[in-house]
């Protein structure tokens, strides 16, 4: 896709989060509208759409390569948050949320309608945005990213549960999520060649389609401007690590692997997404620093209006 052609997708996908925030600003809706909606989308449209997607997926060979990609960004993401917050004194709770919110990424609510919207038609870049989100943001997320949080926002306990029964309560608490269940059928499906009834594709398609809309409206009504003061400086870093630094390690890697393409792409993309939200939550629940958190989803959102066109045009100058 031309990068000319993007403007706009971001001008009508940015737009809805401008009317998002217009109606979090006027009242029109309750408080409790960004939470609700989030929670439609989690549990019904996305789930729809993940199981239209991979029902009918293309399992390429750069797959592997992409998430592999996205993954070490992640990782490295979470190291440059720690130490760029540890090299200006913060506190552990502070370097928690930083490193929490530099790495996992709005892959989701952003991300895959982005890819979708980018690369319309492409079965391969649909199917690396969806195992790249179940991957890197929701397997890891609530796994490693729980741990890594809970550890950094205080001194680790003495006395630990078994292993195993921990293991088993993480399995069982992934596989109650609906995104992951949708994983697991859409999966099945593509694997035995099974294909959806069309009575049945049909309307979870309709549905599917709505995660766009109701994702950049959830967006908008969820940002919160007044938590970003006094956070300037702490906040350009881990707005250059998360938008910047996390896509250039993956665009690496795939160069590094000579993985080029739309699925290549794909993961450059998904890592270059700004904080995930849940990510914010789940690191002020721990008991990091909630308000660097929530800035941080807010800046990183903001700045990617401008930071997703410049990522694109480099993809396209250097060919990837």
């Amino acid at each position: 896709m031309p990068t000319g052609d993007i403007l706009p997708l971001l001008i009508t996908l940015f737009g809805l989060v401008a009317v998002g925030q217009l109606l979090r600003l006027t009242g029109a809706l309750p408080p409790t509208a960004a939470d609700t909606l989030a929670r439609v989308i989690l549990q019904v449209t996305m789930p729809a759409l993940i199981v239209v997607i991979l029902a009918d997926a293309r399992f390429e060979p750069a797959l592997i390569p992409a998430v592999l990609a996205c993954t070490i960004a992640l990782f490295s993401a979470v190291a440059l948050g720690v130490l760029w917050m540890r090299a200006r004194g913060a506190s552990r709770p502070t370097q928690g949320a930083a490193g929490i919110v530099s790495a996992f990424a709005n892959t989701a609510f952003l991300g895959v309608p982005f890819v979708l919207a980018v690369h319309p038609g492409s079965r391969g870049a649909a199917t690396a945005a969806v195992i790249i989100d179940t991957v890197d943001t929701t397997i890891l997320l609530l796994t490693f990213g729980v741990a890594f949080a809970g550890a950094m926002a205080r001194p680790p306990s003495p006395v630990k549960a078994p292993l195993a029964p921990r293991v088993r309560r993480a399995l069982g608490e992934l596989l109650r999520q609906p995104m992951i269940v949708a994983v697991l059928l859409g999966l099945a499906l593509a694997l035995g060649g099974v294909a959806l009834p069309a009575a049945l594709a049909q309307p979870l398609a309709q549905v599917g389609q709505t995660t766009a809309v109701l994702a950049f409206l959830t967006i908008g009504l969820g940002l919160d401007l007044r938590s970003l003061r006094g956070q300037t400086v702490p906040l350009a870093g881990i707005a250059a690590i998360k938008l910047l630094i996390a896509p250039a390690i993956a665009c690496l890697v795939l160069l590094a692997l000579d993985v080029r393409g739309d699925v290549a792409r794909t993961a450059v993309l998904q890592a270059a997404m700004p904080t995930a939200v849940v990510s914010a939550i789940i690191a002020t629940n721990a008991g990091c620093d909630g308000q660097l958190a929530a800035a941080a989803s807010v800046v990183t959102a903001l700045l990617s209006l401008a930071t997703l066109p410049l990522v694109l045009a480099c993809l396209q100058a250097i060919g990837l």
